[in-house]
């Protein structure tokens, strides 16, 4: 069986409206499933229901189950404030709901790595690879920050993610310290790594756009400007099979030498724990904080007294 996966991009400006995003999504969406290169993954972008906190599903997802539905996708719209009843009042999760060709809600991933202190998100602790059997491949599912973090793309990978697919709202000023960490994770992974954003103005934030697709031996696929786009790029999953097995460059068998060599992780579980941390302070953990600890360094001090009326 010859696997090829199409996935389709929408890179897309995100509104504080929910409503309005979904109405941008479904438009882009007709126009992708018109065109002759159909999508069979459609994947949107981050916080594309920031004001809009319910459960999942609800309302708001109902609306993306029948565009899945109604396309028979597999469809990845975007991230969600969602509310649980296991969160006390007023907290959520920033949640990415996963639909099937059948409208069928196949999972929820819920991001691990909230951009702290501007992002109030409660840290989910679940990682999410799901299924599309039709492709005999499986898609490790992130948001945003957590790509940051290697041990989210490493042990989605060893749940046998082929692809890894990471939904974003960055701003400009990230783009040149994140663009190289998309690359380390579809190498060192031997995986596809499919990366979105949002692009123009959101609130203070520009977002830069710039999704891409890296394939499993690093090299640049696609890359969207900072305009709206859409895109269907296709994927051969065989080439995961193959780099896997044979190695990268045929030379470089990262996943299998990290079974051969089973490196100690003396601090798996416990990181805390590691003599690095008795350096280091507390993580700023709210606005406030981040502000105090930036006026230690003379940063966004005003340089003047405002005036007085």
């Amino acid at each position: 069986m010859v696997r090829f996966l199409n996935v389709g991009i929408l890179q897309m400006p995100v509104s504080p409206s929910l409503e309005e995003n979904q109405a941008y999504i479904a438009a882009r969406l007709e126009e992708l499933m018109n065109g002759y290169h159909k999508p069979e993954l459609v994947v949107g972008v981050e916080w594309i229901g920031m004001y809009a906190a319910g459960p999942i599903p609800g309302p708001a997802t109902d609306f993306f189950a029948d565009l899945a539905r109604r396309y028979g996708i597999y469809l990845i719209p975007g991230t969600m404030s969602e509310t649980s009843p296991e969160l006390p009042e007023g907290q959520f999760y920033n949640a990415a709901p996963i639909f099937g060709p059948d409208g069928r809600l196949i999972d929820v991933y819920r991001k691990m790595a909230p951009y702290r202190p501007a992002e109030p998100a409660v840290p989910g602790r679940r990682y999410v690879v799901f299924d599309i059997p039709e492709k005999q491949t499986k898609v490790g599912v992130q948001i945003c920050y957590d790509l940051n973090f290697p041990e989210i793309s490493r042990n989605e990978t060893l749940m046998g993610a082929e692809v890894l697919v990471k939904l974003t709202m960055d701003p400009t000023e990230l783009y040149q310290i994140n663009k190289p960490l998309h690359f380390a994770r579809a190498t060192e992974n031997q995986a596809y790594l499919v990366s979105t954003n949002g692009v123009g103005q959101f609130e203070s934030f520009h977002l830069y756009g710039n999704s891409l697709v890296i394939d499993p031996e690093g090299h640049l696929l696609w890359e969207a400007g900072e305009q709206p786009a859409v895109a269907t790029v296709t994927l051969d999953l065989d080439r995961v099979s193959q780099v896997r097995r044979h190695g990268s460059l045929m030379m470089d068998h990262y996943l299998q030498h990290l079974r051969d060599y089973d490196f100690p992780q003396p601090f798996a579980g416990s990181v805390s724990e590691a003599p690095l941390f008795r350096q280091l302070p507390p993580t700023p953990g709210n606005l406030e904080e981040y502000e105090a600890d930036m006026r230690q360094l003379g940063i966004g001090v005003p340089v003047q007294e405002p005036r007085r009326s």
